[in-house]
C-alpha cells in the first residue's frame, strides 16, 4: 500500500536525459574553473557564432512557506509502534495509542481441562522520547472487531473497533522503562481462553478470527510525559497464557509480530500553545516552519514565480538544485538538538492535495543524492530537487509545491523548527545551478 498517490511511469526518459545533459555540464564547469582566461567564452572558437553554453548559479527563485496541519500516514508496516502521552511547551499535547492483533507463536494446545492461571502482556521498548522518569498509566482493552491492514492509518478512530467500556488490565510504568509487563486478570477475558475449542490454539486463522486483538491506551498527562517506542517484532513482546499441566506450570505464547495487523493512532491538541495560530496561516506571515513527528505539523514550500523559468527561452538544463532549510535556534533555544529528526523528507504536493514521491527520491532512495539528513556544519537540512524542478519546467509535473515532514513521522515523535522564507536571518533558500543552451 502506498500513501504517495499515483506513480508516474514515464520518468526514465527524463532521468536519462537529465543525467546526460548534467554530465556535459559538470565537464564544462570543471573546465571553466580550470581555465584562467575568459571563462564565460570557453569553447567559443569551437562553436558556431550563434551558439552559447553558459553555466549559471541562481539564488533568486522566490520561495513562500508556512506550517500546515499534518496529513494521515500509513502505520501498518511501522518499524516501531509509539505509545504514550506528552506535553510540549511549543507543540502542545500529543498522544499515541496502539491497536494490534495477536498471533500464536506455537501451534499447540494447552490440552483439555487445563487450569488457566493468568495472562501476562509484555511490551519491549526500543527507546523513548520525553522525560524518562515520567510515570504513565497504561490501560489494556479487547478489540471487538477484527483489524484490517487496509485501514491502518494514523487518524484511525479506535472506537470503531469497540466501546472499550470493560478494561482488561492497567499498570503504571516509567517512560524510560525497557520492559512493560501487565497482568491481565479480567474474568471474562480469561474465560474466553478457557472455553474456546482446542482447535483454535492450533490454527493461526482460527485463532485470529476468535481473538480480535488488543487496544493499548495511555491516560493523558498534565505535565511532561513521553512516548515509548515498542518493538513489536521482538520475541519478548508477547501475551503469555500461564496454565497448570499435570506436573508443572506451562505457558502458551502469542506474539504481536510483523504478521499481525497493527495500527498506530496519533492525535494532537495545539490549543493555547505557540504553534496554534501558526498552522495553516497565510504564507509569509510567520518566519518559522514547525515540523513534528507522529503525523503532526508539517511544512509547505511553494515557488510562486517558478513558472518564469519556462519563459527564459532556449533549453534549460538544471544540473543541481539545493533546497537549504536552516534550523531555528533563536526563538526556541529550549528545543534541543537531540530532539531534531535525524532526517526530513520531501513530497510533491499534487493539485488534489495528495503526497507523491519526488523523482529525485526515486533515483536515489538511499539518500546520497536526494539528501535530507541534518547537516551539523550548516545547521540545516539540505535536499537536491533538480529533477523535480526540471520536470516542472518541462511540463511533466503539474505543481512544484512541496511538503516537508519528519522522515520517520509515522513512528517517531522528534520535532524541529526551521527558518521560513520570511525569516530575516538565513531563510530557506534555493540554489540552482543550470545550463542554458541557446
Amino acid at each position: 500500500m502506498s500513501i504517495f498517490g499515483t506513480e508516474f511511469t514515464g520518468w526514465n526518459k527524463i532521468i536519462k536525459r537529465y543525467i546526460y545533459i548534467s554530465g556535459i555540464s559538470v565537464f564544462l564547469i570543471i573546465a571553466i574553473f580550470a581555465c584562467k582566461e575568459d571563462a564565460d567564452y570557453l569553447g567559443r572558437d569551437l562553436l558556431p557564432s550563434t551558439d552559447s553554453i553558459l553555466v549559471n548559479v541562481d539564488f533568486s527563485t522566490k520561495i513562500s512557506s508556512f506550517s500546515a496541519t499534518g496529513k494521515r500516514l500509513n502505520t501498518s508496516a511501522n518499524t516501531y509502534y509509539v505509545l504514550g502521552n506528552h506535553k510540549d511547551s511549543i507543540f502542545g499535547f500529543g498522544s499515541a495509542s496502539v491497536l494490534t492483533q495477536l498471533s500464536p507463536s506455537q501451534l499447540s494446545t494447552p490440552g483439555a481441562g487445563f487450569f488457566l492461571d493468568s495472562l501476562v502482556l509484555s511490551l519491549t521498548s526500543a527507546g523513548f522520547y520525553g522525560d524518562s522518569l515520567s510515570q504513565q498509566e497504561l490501560r489494556v482493552f479487547e478489540l471487538e472487531q477484527p483489524l484490517d491492514n487496509d485501514t491502518s492509518y494514523s487518524d484511525l478512530n479506535p472506537y470503531e473497533y469497540g466501546s472499550f467500556s470493560s478494561e482488561l488490565a492497567s499498570v503504571t510504568y516509567n517512560v524510560g522503562d525497557t520492559l512493560i509487563r501487565v497482568k491481565i486478570t479480567n474474568p471474562g477475558f480469561l474465560n474466553k481462553f478457557r472455553t474456546v475449542p482446542d482447535s483454535v490454539f492450533q490454527d493461526v486463522a482460527d485463532f485470529i478470527n476468535t481473538f480480535d486483538g488488543l487496544f493499548l491506551r495511555v491516560d493523558p498527562v498534565i505535565e511532561k510525559g513521553g512516548f515509548v517506542y515498542l518493538d513489536m517484532q521482538d520475541l519478548s513482546t508477547k501475551l503469555d497464557l500461564y496454565y497448570n499441566g499435570d506436573t508443572a506450570s506451562k505457558v502458551y505464547s502469542m506474539n504481536l509480530s510483523y504478521y499481525s495487523s497493527k495500527a498506530n493512532v496519533f492525535s494532537h491538541d495545539y490549543s493555547g500553545f505557540p504553534i496554534a495560530d501558526k498552522l495553516n496561516a497565510p504564507a509569509g506571515t510567520d518566519s518559522l516552519i514547525y515540523i513534528e513527528g507522529l503525523a503532526g505539523a508539517s511544512g509547505r514550500i511553494s515557488f510562486p514565480e517558478l513558472s518564469d523559468w519556462k519563459d527564459k527561452g532556449g533549453l534549460i538544463s538544471i544540473n543541481k538544485a539545493e533546497l537549504i532549510l536552516p534550523v531555528d535556534t533563536i526563538y526556541y533555544p529550549s528545543l534541543a538538538k537531540e530532539n531534531f529528526p535525524s532526517s526530513l523528507f520531501l513530497y510533491e504536493l499534487t493539485n488534489d492535495g495528495e503526497y507523491k514521491s519526488l523523482y529525485d527520491y526515486k533515483v536515489d532512495q538511499a539518500g546520497t543524492y536526494f539528501g535530507g539528513s541534518y547537516d551539523n556544519i550548516k545547521k540545516a537540512y539540505v535536499f537536491n530537487i533538480g529533477l523535480h524542478l526540471q520536470s516542472y519546467i518541462s511540463g511533466k509535473v503539474d505543481s512544484p509545491d512541496l511538503e516537508i515532514i519528519s522522515r520517520q513521522s509515522n513512528s517517531s515523535a522528534n520535532r524541529v523548527i526551521l527558518k521560513g522564507a520570511s525569516s530575516l536571518n538565513s531563510p530557506v533558500k534555493l540554489k540552482v545551478i543550470y545550463t542554458k543552451l541557446f
